[in-house]
């Protein structure tokens, strides 16, 4: 691992250098007004099967009220008469020749937002919802390793700056990394600086301000490429990985603040007590995803003097946050499965289209999808279909066909007719299912075993799947602790984590109580949940407890029908797994965050709402979430064979609609297939379930997202 960090340093050092040393030629005096577009490829070379490397365009956009990311990187590439695929769903697959999949089954392309990795998709970042401001800088980077060759590290909670590049002055101290305080010595005709501040992980945002810490409120910042006006006194603050600008924060991780004095000695006491107004004024309204920045503004608070605190003006307003989040907090524990149903009917989009599976099998699972919104994703799978042709949906991923068909055999339709089309043909070969390894096998059992389909015979060539060899796949990869962890496939060994065990458990539920050997992994596996469960209720993976890990640990014991509320196993100081995840609900948004009070995160929403409606099924339903014999299905047919007639499917829009949160907007050409936020990885994400490490921006945004 320390070569491994050693490498990624000299990796991010070179993207640094190279970022650093262009950015000054493009900028403009009404930098204010535009957005600077580049597209590069630093990590794939031409040798290695890249159709260009290098930077394929720099430019400046003009700015208008209904600008969006999108349409930034698409002027630029129409302009230049460049070609792209995939981005005007929100997950980009190709630009110019050079396709996700040319740099392995860890290559794609991801965005960056001022050096930041972004977590949404690239059609959030909007000018009329303030995530994209004149002066902000969008990088299409090619990564041929989920991001790590970029500088992107999703389970690295390091939040410090690696250097801060100024246009003129003298730091005092040097920069390093773990000192926060430091004066800038101008020369006196100094006028303007430019500063560009460096994160050592790019999985966290930075942001400069003068004068005045104020995260909460939009466009007040200083932007990489803009010209600073400063005099004698001013204060620069720079802050990383503060929840108001990021969707996700991958592993809990702590905001740090960096303070630059312009040319002069400051009171120590004062600058104290400055910051902690400013973390208080940060807070603004308080919801259920407020409790870090209370936190962070009590915690500053209480390291103050008692002198000190008397000179914090508005140290009222965190008392009443405090309180005011008190009893938020109460009234999320009165909510029952059946009431989150009820929020989820409320919540789910009708305009669920191919890309959109977990969504759609959710809809079904809880009893609430309607003719109309199941009629039109069946039409977008088929299209799809037509499309390209062929039942594989991915060469690289089988978790999209194990995803499809879940989702089809839920709407009622028969996956190995469907349209004419077999979407249980690709699993038949188990090379191609095990190029996911451990993510791949599981999710392709659940497809079989959600409706006892039965194997097909594979071709000649092909190693045939059986479930015997899913099962003994599954069971083999199994760790020494009891549980399991995707980096089996990775080959990087962070430990098993509740994620990942909690899948596995889910794929061999059917076979516990029939097959000894699946029964001990089992109970061994349960052992490892439990040891990793806190007093919370929550569930420990890759160092951080987390929604997802607690959505899918949830749905694994429903599928083992264990009673949660009784097996003190998974009881707490007095806390189920249940409360677990309830914890990460924020009732202001009818939604999950991916920690605890974290803010609305797309994967973690619909992964919790999974596990509510497996709960739901636990307790109301004939069958489990996965097992899916309750439902009858019909072959769909062409036309021409069934005598019926034809939809036309060519008027049913499959391009997810622009209210779709982050990984649920994916390309028709690769539907989202995470687990995590987005295959770790992804997940889809990334964490790992893609990636839905889908940047939400289109890529796969880290391991951890990138399992489905």
């Amino acid at each position: 691992m320390k070569e491994k960090t050693k490498l990624l340093s000299c990796l991010i050092a070179a993207v640094i250098a190279g970022s650093a040393l262009s950015v000054n030629v493009y900028a403009e005096s009404d930098v204010r007004k535009k957005v600077r577009v580049v597209v590069e490829n630093n990590t794939l070379s031409v040798s290695d099967g890249a159709d260009w490397t290098g930077t394929l365009a720099d430019e400046w956009v003009e700015l208008h009220d209904d600008t969006t990311a999108k349409d930034a990187f698409l002027t630029v590439l129409n302009t230049n008469g460049f070609t792209q695929q995939g981005a005007e769903f929100d997950y980009i697959t190709e630009i110019n020749g050079l396709s996700a999949e040319d740099g392995g089954s860890m290559g794609g392309w991801m965005v960056s937002l001022d050096n930041w990795i972004t977590d949404e998709a690239i059609s959030s970042y909007t000018v009329s919802s303030g995530k994209l401001e004149g002066g902000d800088e969008l990088r299409f980077s090619y990564s041929c390793n989920w991001g790590e060759d970029l500088g992107y590290r999703w389970s690295d909670a390091d939040t410090s700056l690696s250097g801060v590049v100024l246009s003129e002055g003298t730091l005092t101290p040097d920069f390093a990394p773990d000192v926060t305080e430091y004066i800038l010595t101008l020369p006196e005709e100094t006028a303007e600086i430019t500063i560009q501040p460096q994160t050592a992980n790019k999985a966290y945002r930075a942001k400069v301000y003068l004068n005045q810490y104020t995260p909460a409120e939009k466009g007040s910042d200083i932007k990489l490429s803009e010209k600073i006006s400063v005099t004698d006194g001013d204060v620069m603050m720079i802050g990383v990985a503060n929840e108001a600008w990021m969707q996700s924060n991958y592993n809990n991780a702590q905001e740090s603040i960096y303070t630059i004095h312009i040319d002069r000695k400051v009171n120590d006491a004062d600058v104290k007590v400055q910051e902690a107004e400013s973390l208080i004024e940060a807070i603004g309204e308080v919801t259920v995803q407020s409790g870090k920045a209370i936190t962070a503004a009590r915690n500053c608070y209480d390291a103050l003097s008692a002198e000190q605190k008397k000179n914090v003006s508005n140290a009222e307003k965190l008392f009443a946050a405090e309180a005011a989040l008190a009893a938020l907090e109460k009234d999320r524990d009165t909510i029952t499965p059946a009431k989150l149903r009820e929020q989820y009917a409320k919540t789910a989009n009708a305009e669920y289209v191919y890309g959109n599976e977990w969504d759609i099998i959710n809809l079904c699972r809880f009893g609430l999808i309607d003719d109309t919104t199941k009629e039109r994703y069946l039409q977008s799978v088929r299209k799809v279909l037509d499309e390209q042709g062929s039942e594989i949906l991915s060469k690289t991923r089988s978790t999209v066909n194990s995803g499809v068909i879940t989702a089809l055999t839920a709407c009622g339709a028969d996956a190995e007719d469907f349209y004419g089309y077999h979407l249980l043909q690709p699993l038949s070969d188990d090379t191609y299912i095990h190029q996911q390894g451990i993510n791949g096998a599981v999710y392709a059992l659940i497809a079989l075993d959600s409706h006892q389909y039965s194997v097909p015979i594979a071709e000649a060539d092909a190693v045939q799947t059986t479930r015997e060899g899913l099962v003994a796949s599954i069971l083999g990869a199994q760790e020494a602790d009891g549980g399991w962890t995707i980096d089996t496939w990775t080959g990087v060994d962070d430990g098993s984590d509740a994620d990942m065990t909690a899948m596995a458990l889910q794929a061999l539920a059917p076979y516990a109580k029939t097959n000894d050997e699946v029964k001990a992994a089992v109970d061994k596996a349960l052992l490892f949940l439990s040891e990793n469960q806190n007093e919370k209720g929550q569930f420990l993976s890759y160092g951080s407890f987390d929604c997802e890990s607690s959505a899918q640990v949830l749905t694994a014991l429903c599928a083992l029908g264990i009673d949660i509320e009784q097996d003190e196993m998974f009881i707490k100081n007095g806390n189920t797994v249940y409360d677990g995840l309830m914890s990460f609900y924020d009732i202001s948004e009818g939604g999950f965050s991916h920690y605890e009070n974290g803010g609305y995160n797309a994967i973690s929403t619909y992964q919790g709402y999974t596990a509510a409606a497996a709960l739901y099924r636990m307790k109301n339903g004939p069958t489990s979430f996965f097992d899916m014999t309750d439902v009858s299905l019909t072959v769909y047919q062409n036309s021409e064979v069934s005598g019926e007639e034809s939809t036309e499917i060519s008027e049913i829009n499959t391009e997810p609609s622009v209210t779709d949160t982050e990984e649920s907007v994916v390309s028709i050409a690769e539907p989202t297939d995470n687990v995590k936020t987005g295959d770790k990885a992804h997940s889809a994400v990334l964490m790992v379930c893609a990636m839905m490490l889908l940047s939400a921006a289109g890529m796969l945004i880290g391991r951890k997202r990138m399992k489905r």
